[in-house]
């Protein structure tokens, strides 16, 4: 059990730094900065709450990332017209060509897409079963479920990302 702890532990910091990297040479950005620009749908605005719950993160963390992506030109933030209280925030043109740029070479450079691709189908939805009820112990169903849900809006506005169709998985029973 330690072994699998630590080797998806390992893997983890593994991605984080790929995509610090992958961020960094193709668009100037920090992870978090491309983490929170990938977790916006063009034309629809969120709040800050909101991306900060999508992110798993504290929205302090999210505060900051917006002052530095709306300083790059990346972001734009408005009121809401419901609460004044709320700021809102969308892609801007700039914003939405990075994220079309991401959408478009991620599968070529980055080797998590290229290792997976090469997988057997059936190895692969052992693997996507085995993470589902492992993120729903940790996380619980109902945030696998907004996971899977953003995956669908995803394909849905990108297009999907393999030869396979997308498909709607399902979740099983907490574990």
């Amino acid at each position: 059990m330690h072994q699998v702890i630590r080797l998806v532990a390992s893997i983890q910091r593994v991605q984080d730094n790929l995509l610090d990297q992958y961020a960094r040479v193709n668009w100037g950005l920090t992870s978090g900065q491309l983490r929170l620009l990938l977790a916006l749908v063009p034309g629809r605005p969120v709040s800050g709450r909101e991306l900060a719950r999508r992110l798993f993160t504290d929205p302090a963390n999210v505060s900051g990332l917006l002052r530095r992506l709306a300083g790059k030109g990346l972001i734009s933030m408005h009121e809401s017209p419901t609460d004044r209280r709320v700021q809102l925030v969308s892609l801007t043109p700039s914003g939405e060509e990075i994220q079309a740029e991401h959408w478009k070479r991620r599968q070529g450079e980055l080797a998590s897409y290229e290792y997976l691709r090469s997988l057997p189908a059936e190895e692969r939805s052992e693997l996507l079963q085995s993470l589902l009820r492992y993120a729903t112990h940790l996380i619980g169903r109902e945030r696998v479920e907004e996971l899977l849900d953003a995956v669908e809006e995803e394909v849905r506005h990108h297009g999907p990302d393999t030869h396979e169709s997308a498909r709607r998985v399902r979740v099983g029973p907490e574990s």
